[in-house]
């Protein structure tokens, strides 16, 4: 790590982890690409991630490279702004880990993030 990213060394032990979000520290800290099944596929994932960029500032400002992963990541990254909007009007304390409830628009962008709105 060249870069030092505050907040991430307390999201490593403490986060709530999963393989989206490592894919994010695997690709922006240490620009290894991730291999398998890597990008959000619901809004749990999704959430995991928007944690991981809230937790550490500094990769939002790289998170655009993530779309050099897959056409899917091109695309979520394209639409990160929109899925977080809905996900907000859908599940407003979606950041507790007690939050319930469905978000069917964020889980349709989620999984094709490709198709326009």
């Amino acid at each position: 790590m060249s870069v030092h990213h505050e907040g991430l060394e307390h999201w490593l032990i403490f986060g709530e982890r999963g393989s989206s979000s490592n894919a994010i520290v695997q690709k922006l800290v240490y620009d290894r690409m991730p291999t398998g099944f890597n990008d959000p596929a619901d809004p749990s994932d999704f959430r995991r991630c928007e944690l991981l960029l809230r937790a550490v500032p500094s990769l939002r400002l790289e998170f655009h490279r993530m779309a050099e992963i897959s056409p899917r990541w091109a695309g979520l990254v394209n639409r990160w702004g929109e899925i977080l909007e809905a996900l907000n009007h859908e599940v407003p304390d979606w950041e507790s880990p007690r939050a319930s409830g469905a978000a069917p628009r964020a889980y349709a962008l989620i999984r094709n993030p490709e198709v326009p709105a």
